[in-house]
């Protein structure tokens, strides 16, 4: 799957857990993942950049 589908995806799931009024644990967990998927993203697309180096 490309890193965009699942940027995708984790977006749609945060948007549906919400809607569920899921736990802020459960959502946090969601944002957390979906910020990885972006810095990762933006690294292969932008050839990388010193603030985002370090991992989450």
């Amino acid at each position: 799957m490309k890193i965009i589908d699942r940027i995708e995806v984790a977006r749609r799931l945060l948007v549906n857990a919400v809607n569920m009024n899921m736990s802020k644990d459960i959502l946090l967990k969601i944002s957390e993942k979906l910020d990885k998927y972006l810095v990762e993203y933006y690294k292969e697309n932008t050839g990388g950049s010193k603030t985002f180096d370090k991992e989450i």
